[in-house]
C-alpha cells in the first residue's frame, strides 16, 4: 500500500484500507487468508513524517500441541519515521530517509515486517490443551487414552533396577 504525500498540509491525515494477504511472506502467508483491516495515521510536520500503522485480523494457525486447527485475533501496531531530503537529518537507523523528489511513502516493507515480528512462534489453541498420546496419538481433549503407562522403553530397562 501507497501513502501519497505530494500534496499534505502539516497535519494528521488518517487512512483506513481492507489488504489481502498479497504483501505476506509465502513463508506464512496461509495463516492469513482472512481480509486484513488496516488503519493508518500520518502525521506530517515540516519536511518529517510519522507513521502509525495497525493491521487487525483473524489467524487460521495449527496446534502444536494436539494439531487442530484454530482461528485466534491477530493484532500488530508499528510506529515508523520518514524525513524527507538528507541535508537537515543525521543518519540516524530509526529514521527512513527518502529523497527529494518522493511523492509517496511504500507501506508494504512495514506492513510485511509487522506481521513478521508479531507471528507466533509456538501456536497453543489454549493454555489447557493436552495434546497428543505420545503411543496412540489420541486427542487428550477430546477422549481419554487407553494405552497403559506401565511399558518402558527396552533401552531403559536397565535403570528400573535402581528405583527397587
Amino acid at each position: 500500500m501507497k501513502v501519497n504525500i505530494q500534496s499534505l498540509e502539516d497535519d494528521l491525515v488518517e487512512y483506513d484500507a481492507e489488504l489481502d494477504n498479497s504483501f505476506i511472506d509465502h513463508e506464512i502467508k496461509r495463516f492469513y487468508d482472512h481480509p486484513i483491516k488496516m488503519h493508518v495515521v500520518l502525521d506530517k510536520f515540516g519536511k518529517d513524517y510519522r507513521v502509525d500503522i495497525e493491521i487487525d485480523t483473524l489467524a487460521t494457525y495449527t496446534c502444536d500441541r494436539c494439531l487442530a486447527e484454530f482461528t485466534n485475533h491477530f493484532k500488530a501496531q508499528q510506529r515508523q519515521l520518514f524525513h524527507v531530503g538528507y541535508q537537515e537529518i543525521a543518519d540516524n537507523e530509526d529514521i527512513i530517509l527518502l529523497p527529494e523528489s518522493a511523492t509517496e511513502i511504500d507501506l508494504s516493507p512495514y506492513l510485511m515486517e509487522m506481521v513478521l515480528l508479531n507471528h507466533p512462534i509456538k501456536m497453543i489453541c489454549n493454555e489447557d490443551c493436552k495434546g497428543l498420546c505420545a503411543k496412540c496419538g489420541a486427542n487428550l481433549n477430546i477422549e481419554s487414552c487407553h494405552c497403559s503407562g506401565d511399558t518402558i522403553d527396552p533401552r531403559w530397562e536397565e535403570l528400573r533396577k535402581f528405583i527397587k
